[in-house]
């Protein structure tokens, strides 16, 4: 059988979309099948229409408050659990950064980048300030826990700086890692470039 581009040409390979016979010249891969050249032309100009389109037409407002409303939610349920429980569950700041870069995503129309990752770690950041925050008011003001020892009630800016230990910086990093990541701007793959 000839090639469909090379006549004469014998070809072995056939191409896994068009099923068109093509000589070993012609023959490409593409996650372990043979491709012919236009369908791999084709191919590529599909994902790269695809990833523009990601970053056009971003619905920064949308995805500001549904990563607003993600940040207040978690963080609101984060020291709800921690009144309760009277542990500090230091792991909500990987969920509460997860959570607000998905959201973020979502909310924007899930569209991708570099604005809408700085506006995932900025909330996140807000998150995580007002998850201390209400477990800082419910704790030490609202329950007068400090007043009832006899110390007097600390400032929130100081409680911040004295309560966050290793494993909150730990996973706060990963937090802002995972939140940031997620609606990264993607580039076009080697193999089709």
């Amino acid at each position: 059988m000839d090639c469909v581009n090379h006549p004469g040409e014998d070809a072995p390979y056939s191409c896994y979309w068009c099923h068109q016979p093509i000589c070993v010249d012609c023959e490409s891969k593409l996650d372990g099948r043979s491709i012919c050249p236009s369908c791999l032309a084709q191919f590529r100009a599909q994902v790269a229409a695809r990833y523009e389109a990601e970053q056009r037409n971003v619905g920064y407002f949308g995805g500001f408050l549904a990563g607003a409303a993600a940040a207040v939610a978690v963080a609101a349920l984060w020291s709800q659990l921690v009144v309760w429980t009277s542990y500090p569950l230091e792991f909500f700041a990987g969920l509460l950064g997860g959570g607000v870069g998905y959201m973020v995503h979502v909310g924007s129309g899930k569209k991708r980048g570099r604005a809408l990752q700085q506006m995932a770690a900025v909330l996140i950041l807000v998150g995580v300030t007002l998850a201390h925050y209400l477990i800082f008011y419910r704790t030490q003001f609202m329950g007068r826990l400090a007043i009832a020892s006899g110390s007097p009630i600390i400032a929130f800016p100081g409680y911040l700086s004295t309560s966050l230990d290793f494993l909150d910086w730990i996973f706060l990093v990963v937090g802002l890692v995972w939140g940031y990541w997620i609606p990264h701007v993607r580039t076009l793959p080697q193999e089709l470039s």
